[in-house]
Order: C-alpha cells, then structure tokens, then sequence
C-alpha cells in the first residue's frame, strides 16, 4: 500500500518583476535582481525596499517593505509584513489559508500573530486551519488532496469523507510525525510496525468512536513531485489503493500529514489514515467568505477578532499607500478592482496610468 513519486514536478514559480526603493530584495537571503524565478520552497524577503512578483499562474503579488513570504505549492506562506495579491492566486499564514479565484486582496502577517485580510475587489475564502495543528499551506493541500478525494469516491457512489475534529487530527499528527521521521532516517519507506514505530492500529490513541481502518502513503520523494491531483491518480490507479481509500463503504474520514520539504535536499513524504467514526463529532468550522469592501482580522488560532466596512477614505489611503505608490508594472486583476471602484466611490481612483 506504498504510493511512489509521480513524474512531473509541480512547483510553484514567482518572477520578481520590479523591484522598488534600492535593491533589498533577496531569494534565500541573496540578492535577487528583475526577471529573477523563484521556486518551490524558496524564500522571498524584502528589507527597505518594495517588490512585484509574477506567479506561474499569471497572478501578481505586490510585497511590501520587510516582508517575509515562502512559496509552496498550494499557496505562498507570509511570515510577516503585507502583500498585494492580484489574480487566482492563494496566500496562507501560520494558521489561515485564503483562496482566490481572481480578485485584489491584501495579507497582513501583524508581529502579534494575527492577520488582517482587506478584499479590495471580489471575493476571499478564509479558512483556518483546526486549531493551528499544522502550518496552513500544508493544511491547504489537504483540502485539495479531500476535494480530489471525495471526487472519486463520488464517482464509485461511496459517502463523502468528512471533515476532522482537532482531537483527531492531533493524533494523526503525532503518528505520521514519527513515522516520516523514521522513514527520513532511513531512506525507506514502510507502514507504522516497523524501525520502532508502533502500528497505527495500536499507536493512535482516538476519542470514544473513532477508529484506524488503513494506511496509505507518499513514499519520501523529491520536494515538489507530490500535488493532491497526481497523488489521487496515483491512488485511484492502484487495486489496493481504490479499496482502502475510495470503495471502502465503512471509512468516514481520511486524515493525513503531509511534510514538505524545508530544504532543497529535504524529502517530501505523506501518511495518511482511513477511519471510522461510530458518533456524532464536532467538526472544522466552516470557512469565511470575505467579500469586497471589507477588512477581517483573525486571531493567531484563526478566530475572527473583527470586521470593518471599508469606506472612501479607507480606499484613498490604502491607494495612495506602499502597495500602489511608485510601481509601473500593471496587475492582471486591476481593470476589475477599476470598475469596482469607480462604480462603488465617487472621487477614488487608482494611482497612476498604468494601472487606470
């Protein structure tokens, strides 16, 4: 029941395309330079100076001074400062994830932990990952890895995999934790059982209902081969594999950890467990839409700590600000945050010809 790598590498790629206010702008911490790419899981940081970057997706990015942010393959990870995102782009912070299917929004990784999301145009899923367990653009990729899931298993007329309890997902944690570590020691792969890792049947301590039913894997693998699509084919191709995690009429949930590499030589390895659930549990809350014209701050958890209309004023400042001042390369989304504006605010525009 070993899933091995796929072929392709799937990263994701952002070319800086200006560079604003001198040249403190680095890819792991060197000094990077205009139509320089940056790769999966490289690091962008920006000291006193500002920066455009180009997504492979065609999306853009505006980051301003001292800003921190690492790409993944699901989202970018800000560790702190502001970015501008325009386009069908995803950002994640330590314990949210923010989809997008084409808008203008902007994240803010404050210093105390919590964030602040401003939809200037269109709409903003805010998901917080269950209680911060795990960092939330690993977290992304299992919501992707449970939608491709569920797809097929729909496809079979088998029940949905639902969502998991933290207390679940902690256990999980601890075992796929210990299991990837000894499989990076190593340099195998093998299920719980072996190199003194116990049996997830035995080892994973879960709340009264709850039960392991299976175990899957990613075998350790170069960083970027693994995307939720091809693991899901990978899977779905595989006898054993469409039994315990598609046809299986008994198993509720799937839970995994999936660790990213840290390092260019790091390995990427995924586990995952099938379970039952016997009750009625208490699951993830549901995501926030954030729509246009309005401000969220979330707790270091992920909780909602405030909401603000946004007014004229609001709009003024923000476009008269870091994120819009001075840059000449355009955005792909701005000709709609431009009719939003002109059509919501008398008085407001975008500064500058290039991006009116």
């Amino acid at each position: 029941m070993l899933a091995m790598a796929p072929s392709a590498v799937a990263a994701e790629a952002a070319t800086v395309k200006e560079i604003l206010d001198g040249n403190e702008l680095f890819i792991d911490a060197r000094q990077a330079r205009v139509n320089q790419t940056a790769l999966t899981p490289q690091e962008i940081t920006t000291l006193n100076s500002r920066g455009q970057l180009l997504f492979r997706s065609g999306a853009a990015a505006r980051i301003n001074r001292f800003t921190q942010l690492r790409l993944g393959k699901s989202c970018f990870l800000l560790a702190k400062g502001q970015v501008l995102v325009s386009g069908k782009q995803s950002g994640c912070t330590k314990s949210l994830r923010l989809s997008s299917r084409g808008t203008n929004y902007i994240v803010l990784a404050n210093e105390d932990g919590s964030t602040d999301v401003i939809v200037l145009e269109g709409t903003v899923v805010a998901d917080s990952y269950i209680d911060s367990l795990q960092p939330a653009e690993q977290s992304q990729l299992l919501t992707k890895l449970l939608e491709q899931l569920n797809n097929q298993r729909q496809q079979l007329g088998t029940p949905r995999f639902q969502p998991l309890p933290a207390a679940v997902q902690e256990e999980i944690n601890n075992y796929g934790d210990s299991l990837i570590k000894a499989m990076r020691q190593s340099g195998g792969c093998f299920h719980g059982g072996n190199a003194g890792v116990s049996s997830p049947f035995a080892a994973v301590r879960l709340p009264s209902g709850w039960s392991v039913l299976g175990e899957v894997l990613g075998c350790p693998a170069e960083g970027g081969l693994y995307t939720p699509e091809s693991l899901t084919k990978l899977w779905w191709g595989s006898p054993i594999h469409q039994r315990i995690v598609f046809a299986s009429q008994k198993a509720t949930s799937i839970g995994c950890v999936w660790s990213q590499p840290k390092t260019n030589t790091d390995k990427e390895v995924i586990v995952c467990l099938t379970l039952k659930n016997d009750q009625a549990t208490a699951v993830a809350p549901p995501p926030v839409e954030i729509k246009a014209g309005y401000q969220f701050r979330f707790s270091a958890d992920g909780k909602i700590l405030s909401s603000v209309k946004l007014g004229p004023d609001d709009y003024k400042a923000i476009l008269n600000g870091p994120l819009f001042v001075g840059f000449t390369t355009t955005m792909p989304e701005f000709e709609a945050l431009y009719r939003y504006i002109t059509e919501t605010f008398k008085g407001v525009s975008l500064p500058g010809p290039a991006e009116s």
